[in-house]
């Protein structure tokens, strides 16, 4: 079985890029709420202090990438004789009612590019598109951008997190499997049982622990995750029947009771209030 923690996430979690804006900054600047659920900074060369809306402040001498994973108002200070040369982009987040990607995420994330092992190419191509006018260069920045959102999650996870929750999970040697099976196959019969002899630990065990690692027990944790990909397949037109096989409920009953009780209203009244 594959254990990779992220690759089941990042086929049904995919963020947006867009960037925003490159160049010499050289007056003060404010980054609201408006241009998406967070912020993904490089700072090329140049100082800048930044404040944000938490009451953190730091002053930026090297080159740093700076994310903003949630909506915080956050502001730009650049060196007044040198400016800061910075590419922006904008990050948006589907399913932000329960993405795990998202809750693994700290609020905010900052460290020198030097600590981006193994992105030196990445960030060489990312800079010499953003200073250029090549043809597509709008297109091949936002890629890339959600290219390195990716290492920047490889990095989160690989750092120790005392709170419970997805990132912290993601490192249990026993917990990370069940969740690596669940993420990649949502529609199998996951019985508590059945998890357990996966993790390799007796029922009650790892109910426990999985309970004090991921911060849910392991039968909410699947409904919901079962309910963020069924808004996933109704959004794209699936039929309600076809939805209830691919999301591992044998009646569309039981499918319709379970996203009601998560989602609060049924799967075709959450359809008409998202399309508005």
């Amino acid at each position: 079985m594959n254990n990779d923690p992220l690759t089941p996430l990042l086929t049904h979690f995919k963020a947006q890029a867009r960037l925003f804006y490159s160049g010499n900054l050289c007056d003060d600047v404010t980054f609201g709420e408006e241009l998406g659920t967070g912020f993904l900074h490089l700072l090329k060369a140049g100082s800048v202090t930044m404040h944000d809306s938490t009451g953190y402040a730091v002053t930026l001498t090297e080159p740093t990438l700076v994310f903003y994973s949630r909506p915080t108002q956050h502001r730009f200070l650049p060196d007044p004789h040198s400016g800061a040369d910075l590419v922006c982009a904008s990050m948006r987040f589907e399913h932000k009612a329960f993405n795990p990607i998202l809750f693994a995420l700290p609020p905010r994330f900052e460290c020198p590019l030097s600590a981006l092992t193994g992105a030196e190419n990445l960030l060489n191509l990312l800079f010499s598109e953003a200073f250029d006018q090549k043809p597509g260069r709008q297109e091949v920045l936002d890629r890339l951008f959600e290219v390195l959102l990716i290492d920047v999650l490889r990095v989160v996870l690989a750092r120790a997190d005392t709170e419970p929750g997805l990132l912290r999970s993601l490192n249990h040697p026993q917990i990370s499997k069940t969740l690596a099976a669940i993420h990649a196959n949502p529609a199998q019969e996951w019985s508590l049982d059945a998890l357990a002899q996966l993790a390799g630990m007796s029922r009650s065990s790892f109910a426990a622990a999985f309970k004090s690692e991921v911060g849910d027990s392991p039968g909410n944790y699947l409904t919901r995750w079962r309910m963020t990909l069924a808004k996933s397949l109704i959004r794209e037109g699936m039929p309600l029947k076809l939805v209830t096989e691919r999301v591992g409920y044998n009646s569309q009953a039981g499918f319709l009771r379970a996203f009601k009780i998560v989602m609060g209203e049924s799967p075709t009244s959450w359809k008409n209030s998202d399309s508005v």
